[in-house]
């Protein structure tokens, strides 16, 4: 072999050790700081590690769905705080809900918290929950909107308001394809009261 060739192959070597060694210290080394910590900056640090494991808070939320009949549903929300644990469950305050059914009146919700699911967009109002739907109001403890099963599920004390009458009954299933409405009580003795305005 040449002198010469054995140079440049002895050269080259060198190189790609080199660059072996230095792509190997610089990209793929971790470096470990170990600093000792008095007791009170420890406990600020697992302050700061708690703090992070709150939920994220949103304001002025809204969210829009269209099925496949061409109902559309809104949903807007003062603000709406993720679920840590679950990243699909937002706990929504100060809510309003539109339901556009098509060929049918609006139906309106309000109430003062929410538990939505962003996946299946099934809402769950409580507390001061309130339905207006054509000329009929009511009010409600709870109200199940549960979207996949085009079903709306009133209960605990609901009050039914309109022109000419007022009623009390323990739960209303409304079917939200088809306009059925199933009132009754969980109770077989006791009787829907209506009272006539």
């Amino acid at each position: 072999m040449n002198v010469k060739v054995i140079i440049q192959l002895l050269i080259f070597l060198i190189l790609i050790i080199f660059l072996f060694f230095f792509i190997k210290n610089t990209f793929f080394t971790t470096s470990q700081n170990i600093i000792d910590l008095d007791s009170k900056e420890k406990n600020k640090i697992t302050q700061l590690e708690s703090n992070q494991n709150l939920s994220n808070i949103i304001e002025n939320l809204s969210y829009k769905s269209i099925d496949d009949n061409g109902n559309e549903y809104l949903l807007n929300a003062e603000s709406g705080e993720s679920i840590k644990d679950d990243a699909n469950i937002v706990i929504l305050k100060k809510v309003k809900a539109i339901i556009k059914l098509k060929d049918k009146s609006n139906i309106y919700i309000y109430s003062d918290f929410a538990k939505y699911n962003s996946q299946n967009y099934d809402t769950f109002f409580y507390q001061n929950v309130r339905s207006d739907f054509e000329d009929n109001n009511i009010k409600c403890d709870n109200l199940d909107l549960l979207i996949k099963d085009n079903l709306a599920i009133l209960y605990n004390n609901i009050n039914i308001m309109d022109n000419n009458l007022t009623a009390k009954a323990d739960q209303i299933l409304l079917n939200l394809l088809n306009g059925d409405v199933n009132i009754k009580m969980f109770d077989k003795e006791n009787k829907i009261k209506i009272v006539k305005n």
